[in-house]
């Protein structure tokens, strides 16, 4: 993937490029106006209060911290509250009782059949005649709580399993910033190194004039042809078409930055950071291993196994007896008064036949806790040899960036020797601009170079937890 380019240094350019680091002010008419300044800080800051990804993530914590709190309320009663009405068109309750004689209509067949017998057994002991009726209607309700006691440590690991929940949100928060990081540094030091590209196409065309004029005037005095000074203003035709695409590509750079850290576009953005010099990448070198468990992924590969863990134990609670308590309240006016009643109570639920098919949820979840060991071990090798070749592409960017340091002052020292020689009519126009190119191109290479280094140093530092 081809890399952004970056920032050239000044001291390695034979001309002064223009001041950076200050506030730039745009005239227009009488007013000026103060461009809006962002450092590489400012960007990064803005970035992770605007950037949508890990907006999205923060309100991933929230949900799951909602979730958290939905499963601690099993901890506390399971009270519900019930109640009912009715109306029958005869009454539900219809017996007639008497010395030897009974009646009893209850509109069911069994319930009939219990009165009768209870009858024919005390029956010559009652001396009266009676005729009841009721429950033709009635109103009826009640309050009941029930308070677990033990549900084979569902509760408790489904607490903690909610709260694992919470913690992996809570990194992936936290790679969703690093990536945003990440993002925002090769942004911002495209625009920047597109800049300075811009400033040395200026500096080349102050050379080019001043080729332009002494080539104009050697040709009115005879002294060479017009051909070199028509190859001058071909070179001057290429620098405007390589500052048209430049000055595109800065618009577009600066409206992807902007997008990316939510702000406005803005077209006079001045971008105040700049590489002084570049770092020897040996001090952020780190020992991999230890720096490999203090990894987000390594935290989240944590949680995976403590998860399939608690799922297990889940699992194994479906299967264990259930006991529980409780109380209710209740009250109606099926015979045609009001009465109310309390109760308390325990419960005992013992499963047997699903010990059967538990047996096998348990084992298949054993195969689950023993596939997230093994995925874990996997990409924590994986994770090792990452950083290995982090720190080995930006070892390698840092010898590229010192060897493009040393081309680009010879080639500085070529053009101002190849400048020498054509002003004592020693080299021909061509030679020069071909120093020229020489020396446009090596500090093009460096300043590809050089963002190459700090993307890859920011990456290797953000592996490590640098």
């Amino acid at each position: 993937m081809k890399r952004l380019t970056a920032i050239l240094s000044a001291l390695l350019f034979s001309i002064t490029l223009l001041a950076q680091n200050e506030l730039t002010t745009f005239e227009s008419g009488e007013n000026d106006v103060i461009a809006n300044t962002l450092s590489l800080d400012d960007c990064k800051r803005l970035a992770i209060e605007n950037n949508a990804k890990i907006k999205n993530a923060e309100l991933d914590i929230k949900a799951a911290e909602l979730t958290k709190k939905g499963v601690f309320t099993k901890y506390f009663p399971q009270v519900s509250i019930k109640g009912g009405a009715f109306k029958a068109s005869d009454p539900l309750l219809d017996m007639d009782m008497g010395k030897g004689n009974v009646n009893v209509d209850f509109g069911n067949l069994a319930m009939n059949n219990v009165f009768t017998t209870l009858y024919n057994v005390y029956g010559p002991y009652i001396d009266a005649n009676a005729n009841i009726k009721g429950l033709d209607d009635g109103i009826v309700g009640g309050v009941m709580a029930v308070q677990p006691v033990f549900v084979g440590g569902r509760i408790v690991n489904g607490n903690k399993l909610a709260g694992l929940g919470v913690e992996a949100a809570k990194l992936q928060t936290e790679i969703a910033r690093d990536e945003t990081d990440l993002k925002t540094v090769e942004l911002y030091w495209t625009i920047i190194s597109l800049q300075e590209k811009k400033k040395i196409i200026a500096s080349v065309n102050q050379l080019l004039d001043t080729l332009y004029r002494d080539a104009s005037g050697a040709v009115n005095a005879g002294v060479i042809h017009k051909n070199d000074m028509l190859k001058v203003t071909l070179k001057q035709s290429e620098m405007k078409s390589n500052e048209m695409k430049l000055n595109n590509g800065i618009r577009l750079a600066k409206s992807a930055l902007c997008q990316h850290i939510g702000i406005p576009y803005d077209e006079n953005l001045v971008l105040s950071d700049s590489i002084s010099e570049i770092p020897n990448p040996n001090i952020y070198h780190v020992n991999h291993t230890e720096a490999v468990k203090g990894r987000i992924e390594y935290q989240l590969l944590d949680l995976s196994t403590d998860a399939e863990r608690l799922k297990k134990k889940l699992i194994v609670g479906e299967a264990l007896p259930q006991i529980a308590v409780g109380a209710g309240y209740t009250c109606n006016t099926l015979m045609d008064k009001f009465k109310t009643n309390g109760l308390v109570f325990a419960t005992l639920s013992i499963p047997s036949s699903d010990w059967w098919e538990k047996s096998y949820e348990i084992k298949k979840q054993e195969l689950n806790c023993t596939k997230a060991e093994n995925q874990r071990r996997d990409l924590d090798e994986q994770m090792l040899l990452q950083m290995q070749m982090a720190w080995n592409d930006l070892s390698e960017a840092y010898s590229q960036v010192l060897l493009s340091q040393q081309t680009a002052e010879t080639a500085t020292e070529n053009l101002n020797l190849s400048t020498d020689n054509y002003n004592a009519g020693m080299i021909s126009m061509s030679e020069v601009l071909e120093a020229q190119a020489l020396l446009q191109q090596a500090h093009s290479q460096l300043a590809d170079d050089m963002v190459d280094y700090i993307i890859k140093l920011t990456k290797y530092k953000q592996l490590t937890r640098q």
